[in-house]
């Protein structure tokens, strides 16, 4: 009898591929698909010369433009016959679909720092342009525009306003005290060990952060990370070989203290975790520069690190200081790369998710969830799906999809029935039921479904757990927001009395998130002051101010 022949695997790019090697790609096409998530494509000059293009041009319409670029048949043989849809087109862009719909099919886009960060994302060559782009950071001029009658407003229907700086209203940073994010270790270091580490070591430093302001990022300089998390492969980490050698008895306790830092903020709120947690992640990241440690040590400092980075960016936001929330995220996020944790990167990106999408930047947040699965194809764990899929929810439904988020809600709800397991990492320890519900009550309420949202939310609230008291209290007054609003549902003693339950929860808590939940619930119930149960909780609140 013959011998059996294993079966021979083949990449379509023709590589042999290993048996155990389930993708059925090999490494570069694996990463080449994972690109087309990210970025657009490399393309020749020869590629803008189409009739297509020439109109689109010729009419100053960057809306026929996109729709040109997408339908190039160029991209036909990776992308398929039908282009580059709408959905892939808007992340690269930092848009939702109905938003690139809006601007191909609608009037002519006037905003230049838009059509200066699209152009540069595509990469359209400046000779094509009806416009000169700025050089060294000069001015911008534009070619003026034939009489068209067509407005000149620079307000773009379906996008956020937001300032070119990328700056929140309200947030504007001095001039000589901002930190400049093309220079900024952090944003700019290599994806390695020692990139990571000069990063984290320059932003734990101390006066030099605090006499700062940090721009938001928005656009490419926020999803870039994830690009380079997702197509970068980690480097062998290197021994510290100067300074006193660390003991793995105390890395081993490392762990448990991040977990009780976590408790303290379900407790007490980001602002009084924050000194705490930030002091830790200096002292790991000095360990890590300065001290000496083998291979087996600086893994478990670089996830300690990433722990401490994700925790802090969570305290900062909780705290409504984004620009820094974003960089000690990406400092996270960084870490877990080095340290090769392909799961807790995913978890940093969805912290990243649920920052962008409730600062109104949803597409964003969909790249950074399409990023953190895509990374983790084979690893992922229910409750890191159910975490990803309820952040994805809350884009989609402020992005007014309301099928994608159903579907997203139900995902996440079916991945968190799966229940807890033994293995999951101590960081996913918040993906309960109670959380799901209640988010996906509060992407109803977006989606303005107001009845039911009213019951997720309720249900959410009955099955939270006594330590989490910052997520009971902003759930309690979100319910008391729905009710207040118009509908059956309409309570106004009720939401009255709602408002009374958070304020009391609120008084133990240092959480700006929490009492900006509570100063939108005072400006909902404000014109019924009229009502006893409404105006005792207007008074109330006038007195805490």
């Amino acid at each position: 009898m013959a011998p059996r022949r294993h079966r021979q695997y083949y990449c379509g790019c023709g590589t042999h591929l290993a048996k155990d090697n389930t993708e059925r790609q090999c490494a570069r096409c694996q990463r080449d698909s994972r690109d087309k998530l990210i970025t657009p494509p490399e393309v020749s000059a020869a590629f803008w010369r189409t009739q297509q293009f020439d109109e689109a041009f010729a009419a100053q319409h960057i809306g026929r433009v996109f729709r040109a670029y997408r339908a190039h048949p160029h991209h036909y043989a990776v992308y398929g016959p039908g282009g580059i849809s709408q959905t892939l087109f808007g992340q690269w862009l930092g848009l939702g679909q109905p938003q690139v719909s809006r601007i191909e099919t609608g009037r002519q886009v006037r905003d230049l720092d838009l059509l200066v960060y699209w152009t540069r994302v595509l990469k359209i060559p400046s000779g094509l342009l009806w416009f000169r782009l700025p050089e060294d950071k000069g001015e911008l001029i534009i070619a003026e525009p034939p009489a068209t009658g067509v407005s000149q407003s620079n307000e773009l229907p379906g996008l956020p306003e937001t300032p070119s700086n990328g700056v929140e209203p309200g947030l504007e940073p001095s001039s000589e005290h901002t930190a400049d994010p093309e220079h900024e270790p952090v944003l700019v270091a290599p994806w390695n060990h020692r990139g990571t580490v000069d990063a984290v070591v320059v932003l734990s430093g101390g006066d030099w952060v605090k006499r700062r302001t940090f721009l938001i990022l928005t656009g490419p300089a926020l999803t870039a990370p994830a690009h380079q998390w997702l197509v970068h492969e980690p480097e062998p980490l290197a021994s510290g070989l100067a300074g006193r050698r660390i003991s793995a008895g105390l890395v081993d306790r490392l762990p448990a203290m991040i977990a009780e830092l976590r408790t303290l903020d379900d407790v007490a709120g980001g602002g009084a975790v924050l000194a705490l947690a930030e002091f830790h992640f200096s002292w790991v990241a000095g360990l890590l520069d300065e001290a000496s440690y083998d291979d087996t040590t600086g893994r478990k400092l670089h996830l300690a690190l990433a722990e401490l980075g994700q925790l802090v960016g969570w305290a900062y936001y909780d705290t409504n200081q984004h620009g820094l929330a974003q960089r000690y995220y990406i400092a996270g996020l960084r870490a877990a790369h080095t340290a090769d944790d392909r799961l807790l990167g995913a978890h940093i990106l969805g912290s990243m998710a649920y920052q962008a999408g409730r600062q109104g930047r949803p597409a964003e947040a969909v790249t950074f969830i399409d990023t953190a699965i895509a990374g983790t194809p084979r690893v992922a764990k229910p409750a890191l799906l159910a975490e990803l899929d309820i952040r994805k929810a809350y884009a989609f439904a402020t992005l007014g999809d309301v099928s994608a988020c159903m579907g997203a809600i139900s995902r996440a709800r079916t991945h968190v029935e799966e229940g807890a397991s033994e293995d999951d990492p101590s960081y996913l320890y918040w993906v309960r039921p109670a959380e799901i519900t209640a988010g996906a009550g509060d992407c109803l309420l977006q989606l303005g479904r107001i009845d039911q949202a009213v019951a997720l939310i309720d249900q959410g609230i009955a099955m939270f757990d006594a330590p989490f008291v910052r997520d009971r209290q902003i759930s309690i007054t979100q319910l008391a927001d729905a009710l207040a609003r118009p509908g059956k549902q309409h309570d106004l003693d009720g939401a009255a009395a709602l408002g009374m339950q958070s304020l009391e929860l609120g008084e133990g808590l240092d959480s700006t998130r929490g009492l900006d939940h509570l100063h939108n619930l005072y400006r909902r119930l404000k014109p019924h002051d009229k009502v006893p149960a409404v105006r005792e909780f207007l008074e109330r609140m006038e007195g805490s101010q």
